[in-house]
């Protein structure tokens, strides 16, 4: 089933022509419907889960791609929808207003409680053309004549440094791209001095922040992964230097091979907008996965989780470490 907002885009790209750019749509089926009505269309989309099931429906590898920016050419439509992080939405719309060609449009649909008639100032700037459709509690605005001036820098950028470790490279729509959050600083305060060579891994990585722990104080291996292709680049380059280090666009469920001394995780609690304790539960479950039997998982979790009951079936023992507004806890397979 496809959101108000992904109708409203095929609705308005019905006769369209021309080189089709579809980023983020964050819903595969939304992709196969557009893949019939246009098949030349090139997808680009964060969330690895969304890429690999456009591809098992049968959509060509090639024109499916799991990144954070599409790569460098001209586009004649550009479908977009409008992302919550205001600075990550911005940064797509100068990249979009760089690439159209000078007769093309960009479409950017979004809920309008999600934030998406604050585009409408923004958007002024970068298209000489604005026009709105609104139905369905949505809004689709229709831009043209694009005044792009050249495609943004869309590297990892220095967001913040963590004393003792480094510097943390991030980009806008990763979590916490501007500051370390609360609970992964609480889960780095109770962490081991040293990981003795340990084999290490970051579930659900984000910029790597405690990758660079483990990198840095002393694992033998560490291996930093997330399903975001925002999250894989900001890694990147936020553990760039380290040998001891790999990257991995993977999802949580993915085979890990029990192999791992330490597992540190600070989950999500949100798909979207949503919160949804199945997500925190399946990150739980794929470290027991990841980890040796004897093997230790240092997790955050916030105060108001079902910490025993998320825990119990993975783990043989678990103990608080520090409870906050999180809680830190060390569990043992």
């Amino acid at each position: 089933m496809i959101s108000a907002s992904e109708g409203m885009l095929l609705e308005e790209i019905a006769g369209a022509g021309g080189r089709t750019l579809a980023w983020d749509p964050a819903s595969a089926e939304f992709v196969s419907l557009l893949f019939h009505r246009h098949s030349g269309v090139v997808v680009v989309e964060d969330r690895l889960g969304v890429v690999r099931e456009a591809i098992g429906r049968g959509l060509p590898p090639e024109q499916v791609l799991h990144a954070p920016f599409p790569p460098p050419r001209r586009h004649d439509v550009i479908l977009l929808k409008g992302s919550r992080d205001r600075e990550r939405g911005r940064m797509q719309l100068d990249w979009s207003a760089a690439s159209l060609t000078s007769g093309g449009v960009l479409l950017l649909a979004g809920e309008k409680k999600g934030g998406i008639e604050g585009y409408r100032r923004f958007l002024g700037r970068r298209f000489g053309r604005v026009e709105g459709v609104s139905r369905r509690h949505c809004r689709v605005w229709r831009c043209g004549r694009p005044r792009g001036d050249g495609l943004p820098d869309t590297s990892p950028q220095p967001a913040y440094e963590v004393p003792g470790l480094g510097v943390i490279h991030s980009l806008p729509g990763v979590f916490a791209w501007r500051t370390l959050d609360r609970g992964t600083e609480a889960l780095l305060r109770i962490l081991p001095d040293s990981w003795d060579g340990k084999r290490v891994l970051d579930l659900g990585c984000g910029s790597g922040v405690l990758a660079l722990h483990g990198a840095a104080r002393g694992a033998g291996v560490v291996t930093a992964l997330d399903s975001s292709a925002l999250a894989f680049t900001s890694a990147e380059a936020t553990l760039t230097g380290f040998n001891n280090v790999r990257v991995l666009a993977a999802e949580a469920g993915d085979e890990l091979n029990r192999v791992y001394d330490a597992v540190l995780c600070n989950p999500p609690l949100h798909h979207g907008a949503r919160r949804a304790l199945s997500l925190t539960r399946r990150f739980i479950e794929a470290a027991a996965d990841a980890l040796r039997d004897g093997g230790e998982l240092w997790i955050v979790l916030r105060k108001e989780l079902p910490v025993e009951e998320l825990l119990q079936g993975c783990f043989r023992d678990s103990e608080y470490l520090y409870r906050s507004g999180y809680h830190v806890c060390r569990a043992v397979k």
